[in-house]
């Protein structure tokens, strides 16, 4: 989606702030050219939120998200060949309606992969006048949940803790 945020951000840069940091709340609005900003200005953080929500295709598109597994990790990928230093932190959702084992092992994967700084886990609940608690099941059971939930908070702990020790 086009948008004048990167051109916003690069001005702000300029003003001589010693760190400018934002949110991102979706991946689709990481364009090439907001990338490009972030690494040119070495006041902007180099520590980016970036939600993934799930890492499976199938979750995300009855998740009703603009983006899939593969486009994620490219960004990713873009991300960390540009901007050195570069931590990411994420928000996943495990448990959403009808994820099943392999589609849960898609979030598994995908957080070894990206290596994520931190992430914010939750197990999915079902909110009033929603599409999903509308149209669709919760059918995961909330001991599923919460052992999806423990598996990823460990993954990621354990990501974090080596991280420490390593330096």
């Amino acid at each position: 989606i086009p948008t004048l945020f990167p051109y916003l951000l690069e001005e702000v840069a300029k003003l001589g702030f010693e760190k400018v940091d934002f949110i991102s709340s979706n991946p689709w609005d990481f364009s090439d050219e907001l990338i490009e900003v972030i690494a040119r200005n070495k006041n902007i953080t180099s520590t980016i939120h970036l939600p993934v929500q799930s890492g499976d295709t199938n979750v995300l598109k009855r998740m009703n998200r603009w983006y899939s597994r593969e486009e994620y990790l490219t960004l990713i990928s873009n991300l960390k060949s540009l901007i050195p230093n570069l931590k990411i932190t994420t928000d996943i959702i495990v448990g959403f309606c009808g994820e099943t084992d392999e589609e849960f092992q898609n979030n598994v994967d995908l957080v070894k992969k990206v290596n994520f700084e931190k992430a914010y886990v939750a197990m999915y609940s079902e909110r009033p006048m929603t599409i999903a608690t509308k149209q669709m099941k919760d059918n995961v059971s909330y001991k599923t949940k919460k052992a999806r939930w423990e598996v990823l908070e460990d993954l990621i702990f354990r990501s974090r803790h080596k991280k420490t020790d390593n330096c």
